[in-house]
Parts: C-alpha cells; sequence; structure tokens
C-alpha cells in the first residue's frame, strides 16, 4: 500500500490494497467495483468518487443518491467507505484532497453528502411467511425445476441450500469449499468470511445441504461451492433474480401495507424481500416444526449473546466454536428440515434424490486426490489477546476503586495481606483452589476479579472457604460435543439428549428450578419430531 499514489491510483489497486491488509481478499474486491466496474482500472480512479463537480456532487453521490435499500448497496457503500478511509491514511491532513475523504463512522453529515444518502439501516422485516406446507411444497417445487438447466442450477441449489440452513444468503453465495468438513459433515464460517457478522460459527448440514456440496465438489469446485457457467461465482442478487421467477399465491404478507405477495421478490417492493428472506423462511419453517428459539438461531449461524446468558451474563462468551463440531441436538434438528423439505417434494409429485441426488461414495479427507483439500487456510499471525485490565497494577488496597474496595470490606477479604503473601503459602493455597490464572486475576486484577464473579461466591474463593473453586462462576465445565467424525453409514441419526436450552435465568426456589428443567428435558427429548432423512448407506432420503 505505501507504494500506491493516492492521485493516481486505480479503484482496484486500492480495494485489493484494502483487502489484503483486512484479509478479505475474497470478498471484498467484487462488491467494491460492481457499480464501477467501467473506470475501475483507470489511473486515478479510486480519489475520482470522491471528487466533486461544479455542481458540488459526487460520482457516488450521483449513483446512490436513489438506490434500493438492499444488502447490496450497502455492502458497495460499506466497502467504498473503506477505500476513502484507506485513501485518507495515505494524504496528509493538510492536503485538499484530505477534505474530500469520508469520515470513519456512518451516515455523518460529510458521508451523507459523499454518497447522496445514508447508508442503508439492517433490514428489518415485516414481511410475514406463509408457513403452509403446501405453500411450502409450491416453493420448492418451483426453485427446484431451475436445477435441471445447467445456466441456473447453481443459483437453483443455492437457494435450496439456504433452505436447508438459514445462512445468510451472501456467506451461502460465497460459500469456500475451506469451511467445509465431509468427515463431520459441518461447516466452519471464520469470522472474517463475509456474512458471519465477526464471529466464527459451526453450522451442522442435513443430507440435503451435504448431497449439494458432495455434487459440486464432484464436479470440480476448487475454491467456491456455488459456480455459474461463466466461472464466476453465485451472488446473493442471483438467487433474489431467480426468486422473481417463482410464483406461489400468498407466499407472503406484508404486514406494514396489508398486501398479500405471489414472490419472495416483488417488484417496486422496498423492504426485506428475495434471497435475504431465504432465512425467514428457515425460522418459519423451525418454529412450525418445533424447534426451540435459541436452537434455530444456533443452526442460522446467529448470535446467541441475547439468547445464552446464565447467571454470570453471557454464557456465549466462553462457548467459542471449535472448527466443526457440533452436538447431536443440532444435528437432529438440522436433519427435521430435510425431512420437511422431502415431504415438500413428494406433495409436489417428486422424489427430492431425483433433483439432489445422494452420492454413492461420499467424498472425505481420506478420499484419493483430496487430501489436504479441506484444510483451513493458516494465519500468519494470531491476534494478540486483549488485556482483562487497563488500569496499573495495584500495589496496595489504597490503589483500588472505591467500588473495588467496598467489594473486598464487604467480603471480610484483607487485600493488604494477599498482596504481602502472594507467593507464599496463602497465596498457594489460593492458587491452589481456583487455579493460578484466577488467583494471579484476584490480586493482580482485582477490578476485573470483583467485576466479573458473584459476591457470596467471590467471598468464599478469596476467604479460602471450603470449596472455594465454585467461586469462580466463569470456569464452566466442557459440553458435550458430538466427536466430529461422520460414522461409516453417514450422517448420525438424531438421539435423545439431555441438552437443556439456555433460557434467562429467574428468582426461583429450588424445587421450581428442578420442576422446570424436568418440564424442559422430557417436553425437549420427547418431542414429536417429523421422520429424518436417511443415511447415505440407506439410498434415500426421507423414511416413510
Amino acid at each position: 500500500m505505501a507504494d500506491l499514489d493516492p492521485k493516481t491510483a486505480t479503484l482496484r489497486e486500492v480495494a485489493e490494497a484494502y483487502a489484503k491488509k483486512s484479509g478479505r481478499e475474497k470478498t471484498f474486491v467484487g462488491p467494491t467495483l460492481q457499480y464501477f466496474k467501467d473506470i475501475a482500472d483507470e489511473p486515478g480512479s479510486a480519489m475520482r468518487l470522491f471528487e466533486k463537480d461544479a455542481e458540488g456532487n459526487t460520482l457516488l453521490s450521483k449513483t446512490f443518491k436513489d438506490s434500493d435499500d438492499t444488502s447490496t448497496e450497502k455492502t458497495a457503500m460499506q466497502n467504498i467507505r473503506q477505500v476513502g478511509l484507506t485513501l485518507k491514511g495515505m494524504v496528509g491532513p493538510d492536503t485538499p484532497e484530505y477534505k474530500l475523504l469520508p469520515d470513519k463512522a456512518p451516515n455523518t453529515d460529510l458521508n451523507n453528502r459523499i454518497f447522496g444518502r445514508s447508508e442503508p439501516a439492517k433490514a428489518v422485516s415485516e414481511v410475514a411467511i406463509n408457513p403452509d406446507k403446501a405453500k411450502m411444497s409450491e416453493l420448492f417445487a418451483g426453485v427446484s425445476k431451475y436445477l435441471d438447466n445447467p445456466k441456473t442450477r447453481s443459483v437453483a441449489q443455492a437457494i435450496i441450500f439456504n433452505l436447508n440452513t438459514g445462512l445468510r444468503p451472501n456467506a451461502v453465495a460465497g460459500l469456500q469449499i475451506s469451511s467445509y468438513k465431509p468427515d463431520s459433515g459441518a461447516l466452519y464460517i471464520e469470522a472474517e468470511t463475509r456474512g458471519a457478522k465477526g464471529r466464527p460459527v459451526n453450522i451442522p448440514l442435513n443430507p440435503v445441504a451435504d448431497s449439494i456440496l458432495q455434487e459440486n465438489l464432484a464436479a470440480g469446485n476448487k475454491e467456491f461451492f456455488f459456480m455459474k457457467p461463466n466461472g464466476k461465482p453465485v451472488t446473493s442478487a442471483d438467487m433474489t433474480d431467480l426468486l422473481k421467477e417463482v410464483k406461489v399465491k400468498d407466499i407472503a404478507f406484508d404486514q406494514a401495507t396489508g398486501k398479500y405477495f405471489d414472490t419472495l421478490s416483488p417488484e417496486g417492493f422496498k423492504g426485506k424481500k428475495g434471497s435475504a428472506l431465504l432465512r425467514n423462511v428457515h425460522a418459519t419453517i423451525g418454529l412450525s416444526i418445533g424447534i426451540p428459539q435459541e436452537r434455530l438461531a444456533y443452526l442460522q449461524g446467529r448470535s446467541l449473546k441475547t439468547a445464552a446468558k446464565g447467571s454470570t451474563g453471557e454464557l456465549s462468551t466462553y462457548q467459542q466454536a471449535f472448527p466443526f463440531a457440533v452436538g447431536e441436538v443440532d444435528r437432529a434438528n438440522a436433519n427435521m428440515f430435510a425431512s420437511f423439505w422431502g415431504d415438500a417434494a413428494k406433495e409436489a409429485g417428486f422424489e427430492i434424490g431425483e433433483r439432489i441426488p445422494l452420492p454413492t461414495e461420499r467424498i472425505t479427507s481420506e478420499t484419493a486426490g483430496y487430501e489436504g483439500y479441506f484444510d483451513l487456510p493458516v494465519k500468519e499471525e494470531a491476534p494478540a489477546p486483549k488485556p482483562t485490565s487497563t488500569s496499573p497494577e495495584p500495589k496496595s488496597f489504597d490503589d483500588l476503586s472505591e467500588g473495588t474496595k467496598t467489594w473486598f470490606r464487604d467480603t471480610g477479604v484483607d487485600f493488604d495481606s494477599l498482596i504481602k503473601n502472594f507467593g507464599k503459602k496463602g497465596a498457594k493455597v489460593l492458587a491452589g483452589a481456583v487455579g493460578v490464572e484466577t488467583a494471579r486475576q484476584i490480586i493482580t486484577e482485582p477490578e476485573a476479579f470483583a467485576k466479573d464473579v458473584v459476591l457470596e461466591a467471590g467471598a468464599r474463593a478469596a476467604g479460602l472457604a471450603t470449596a472455594p473453586a465454585a467461586a469462580v462462576p466463569m470456569i464452566l465445565a466442557p459440553s458435550k460435543l458430538a466427536s466430529g467424525e461422520l460414522p461409516p453409514g453417514g450422517l448420525p441419526p438424531e438421539q435423545p439428549t439431555d441438552f437443556i436450552p439456555a433460557r434467562e435465568v429467574e428468582e426461583e426456589s429450588p424445587t421450581e428450578q428442578m420442576a422446570r428443567i424436568a418440564t424442559e428435558d422430557a417436553g425437549f427429548v420427547q418431542r414429536n419430531r417429523e421422520p429424518e432423512a436417511a443415511p447415505v448407506a440407506n439410498q434415500g432420503f426421507i423414511q416413510p
């Protein structure tokens, strides 16, 4: 980037420089250039986007002023803002060019003038999806017929994959080979991937979704799963365009206007539509077949921060995604969608296996010619962990904040004594009880420790009462995970489980708590599920 001259650099050069710096080489450049392909390689085109004409308008404002509020425009504007910030870092603050370039924050007065509008807000859908199974059958049949045309097969595959997983459509469209592990029938989408929203996620695949990926592997796809005949990856816009052609009477209802739609992508509609509604379809079906909302959110790769809370706060803080590891419950829930769409296909008069055939022999990491094919890319350097505290290390009780002093007073802990004896017998007992790192935090980072630990429990830990290890609620027992490997027969069948969905913890007696747990457990295990997809060995998707 240091070699680029901001006055002569092309839009493509600056976009590629930013993409390389941010680790987004495969997802950033295309959406950035999509509206400016005719000038992207002209010298000075990067800065030209932000320059004003005689009337004070930029090329960006002329392009985006009357544009739709879709994810396509939103992504393009966000990316170009990063291009502008990259240029801003290359010119001095006293130069005329500096004043033409955008602010870091979106939707400032300056940015709104540059782009001719504010960046589209996150789409909030007021469109309700018709949950009637006959309507879903028509939708599935309408998409499936495009599987028969080689020109549209990859786009139809992406839509059907989306209906079975609930991922963000741009994550599906840009799904890479390295995100898939056929041995465990799962996806691991890294935090930097477009559509992952800055956090890695694991997605269990049902037989329909897995068969689609297997077919495209066998076809020789090398980087992306969903490729068009012209050699370019499918986009969410391609998926939206195809959905315009699929007509199902009263498939959707706009609550804001009271109108019914016969397509997921109605012409002239400005709200959330097209491929962006595929998650809504997935969620509507998931709830209708009995999948709890939190587990449905997990299947879709959504954040569990608001759903997964316990008495110590957000459990998701401690539940990081181990690549390709998915549990039996989530695997079974994913399989329910294969059953649903298999039944939908039958109602439409065809077997799903006719359009999406199961592989006669699955490709795995052990398949000859595919050794190392599914390895995750190695990062050059792991990011440095954030410090738990930015305050100077306290040397005495007087160095603590008033709130932390109160905490130590209330718990009866002599902080100065802990400091004095750290490394001696008393501190060694503490370290043995709660772990060396926790003991260190109690003494060297009391502000953070006091904030995170429940007071009563913290008193037991710091005061070295009985069972001091119970004072550290942040230390969680490991979750029961699947082994991560498929049995010889294919995807594992659904099994009962003692998993209890996380919920907001309320004030309740031990008796009430046990009653609630028993009720939830029974409901989760004994739910009347739809029949599952059959394993590969049975050569058929749906068990009668």
